[in-house]
């Protein structure tokens, strides 16, 4: 599965050749404002889902940098239409306007990325100690790998939804009377895992959306919810039945 985790030197090349503008020609919009905020969108010419999506591209191709280019909000919106604007069309618009500025870089600062990095981090490291020190059952609690990739959560939790079927399907052929503790206790345990692996995702997936759009608000609002809610309602109390 794609996901939008973009390569800190890819970040740094694309702002210092993108002239502090809008890639879409004509466009004049800055890509930071004069508080030196970060006010654009960056944009997959080949999508990551939808638009223009190519599903033979790895995830290293999606997220790097000829595939990838800043605009304004206004411009992003326009060229989703995928079918007046190719993925041909666009790397050429790439190319052409980083073509203005390559031989005179804009110096930017990275001070908004290395802080939403720390303050992730800052987050895990949260997730780590209060599932360590203050979970109600520490004998029983569920295992939470905070260092995890989303690829990683996401092939666990395929996993764990490949072991519920497998025991789905042993009780077609069973009483379940004679599998007692495979329903008792299998099925709600695999049942809790997959919870809480599709809770982390959804943490790493805006976790990651954020970091390409810093000033959106509502992926904020959205975030510290999500962040909220998972450890409150499952980093301190979910667990395995025995």
């Amino acid at each position: 599965m794609a996901n939008r985790t973009i390569p800190r030197q890819v970040y740094k090349t694309l702002l210092a050749r993108s002239g502090n503008k809008c890639a879409f020609p004509g466009c004049k919009k800055p890509l930071f404002n004069q508080r030196f905020e970060f006010i654009a969108q960056l944009c997959h010419i080949e999508g990551v889902k939808g638009e223009r999506h190519n599903p033979k591209l790895s995830n290293e191709e999606i997220n790097s940098y000829g595939n990838i280019m800043f605009m304004c909000y206004e411009h992003h919106t326009e060229t989703n239409d995928e079918k007046t604007y190719t993925a041909a069309l666009l790397k050429q618009m790439k190319i052409e306007h980083e073509a203005k500025y390559i031989l005179s870089p804009m110096v930017v600062d990275m001070s908004h990325i290395y802080s939403l990095r720390k303050e992730t981090e800052g987050y895990w490291k949260r997730v780590e100690v209060v599932h360590t020190t203050e979970h109600v059952v520490p004998e029983l609690k569920i295992d939470i790998n905070t260092q995890a990739s989303y690829d990683e959560l996401n092939n666990e939790l395929h996993s764990s939804l490949q072991s519920l079927d497998n025991l789905f399907s042993s009780f077609d052929k069973a009483d379940r009377d004679k599998y007692w503790e495979t329903f008792n206790i299998g099925f709600p345990n695999h049942m809790t895992t997959a919870r809480v692996l599709i809770e982390q995702m959804r943490i790493k997936f805006y976790e990651a959306h954020l970091a390409n759009n810093p000033h959106d608000n509502s992926i904020k609002d959205k975030l510290e919810q999500f962040r909220k809610e998972f450890i409150e309602n499952t980093v301190k109390s979910a667990g395995h039945v025995d």
